[in-house]
Order: structure tokens, then C-alpha cells, then sequence
């Protein structure tokens, strides 16, 4: 079951919930529940975040890649990933094995960088691009 909040808080109501529940799902906790992981949402969000980002960038007046890359790189390190994450709050969301949970890797950068990237690939396929655009756009502009 999805908690409402959540899908407030990202800006985007999931006609299938079950893609939400998965991209919030770490191996962890899968492992011990016998269900689906984030795994195959995280790797196609990253391709949806990398093409959305210098989207963004170039909205915003950056013509080249010597302008775009650099900072769509900086933007997509796990801690640039981990702060939108945090602003957005979506630790408490999180499913996380036992393990995970005692050794606190539900706050840590790189699982915070996973489940944006799993959101955003649940949205795009949940959804298409235009809107995953369009709901990561007020993720990123402050």
C-alpha cells in the first residue's frame, strides 16, 4: 500500500501504485519480503535523469556540452541527487532491509541517490517523459 504522502510530496499520483512501492524498495528489504526491488527502475531513471537535467540546463541558456555536462554532472552525483532527496523528504518512504535500517543507510547519500533515480524511472514509466520532466522540473528549480 502507498502512503498518500508521498505521492504529494513528489508531485505525481501513480495510476499503478505497485511501480511506486517497487521504486521505494531496496534489496534489503526485499530480500526479506520476497518481493521486487527498485533495481530496474533506478537503472532506467538514471537515463531519464541525465536526459531531463540537460533538458533543464539548456532551458535555462547553457548551449554547449563544455556548459551542459559539467554542471549536469555536478547536479547528478549522489550528492547532488541526495540533497533534492532530502528536500523533498522521502527518507521516511523508504523500504529498507533490518540491516539497513541498524547501520542508518536510509539517510545515506547513495540510497537516497538510488531511490530518486528508481522514482524517477517508476514515473517515467508510469507516466512518460513529458511528465516526468515536467514533476522533475519542480524537483530541481529552486
Amino acid at each position: 500500500m502507498v502512503n498518500p504522502d508521498i505521492e504529494d510530496i513528489l508531485g505525481y499520483h501513480f495510476k499503478n501504485k505497485e511501480w511506486l512501492v517497487q521504486a521505494l524498495t531496496h534489496t534489503g528489504y526485499s530480500n526479506e519480503h520476497f518481493c521486487k526491488d527498485f533495481s530496474e527502475f533506478s537503472t532506467i531513471g538514471d537515463v531519464v535523469l541525465k536526459l531531463v537535467l540537460t533538458e533543464l540546463l539548456m532551458e535555462k541558456g547553457h548551449q554547449s556540452g563544455g556548459e551542459i555536462t559539467p554542471e549536469r554532472v555536478e547536479q547528478e552525483k549522489k550528492e547532488g541527487l541526495a540533497k533534492t532527496a532530502r528536500k523533498l523528504s522521502i527518507e521516511p518512504f523508504i523500504k529498507l532491509g533490518k540491516g539497513q535500517i541498524k547501520q542508518n543507510h536510509g539517510d545515506s547519500d547513495h540510497v537516497l541517490a538510488e531511490t530518486l533515480e528508481a522514482i524517477a524511472g517508476a514515473i517515467y514509466h508510469d507516466g512518460g517523459f513529458d511528465k516526468t520532466k515536467d514533476i522533475m522540473k519542480k524537483w530541481f528549480i529552486d
